[in-house]
């Protein structure tokens, strides 16, 4: 499993409050994950192969290789 911080400087990534956007790396699904509304993780909708993780200021995504 490979995992990454998230890259808010980035064209396909972003973070607004407890919030982060993101792209899956494995199919390209952009979905969001949400501290409060997802308990601060999410797999992709479309393949699950990827997941966000979002907790104060730590944002993460961890995806198979």
């Amino acid at each position: 499993m490979k995992t990454r911080e998230l890259n808010q400087e980035g064209q396909t990534e972003d973070k607004a409050g407890n919030n982060i956007a993101l792209t899956c790396p494995e199919c390209g699904k952009v979905y969001i994950v949400s501290e409060f509304i997802h308990g601060g993780e999410r797999s992709c909708p479309k393949c699950k192969k990827s997941k966000g993780f979002v907790k104060g200021d730590k944002a993460q995504i961890h995806w198979q290789l």
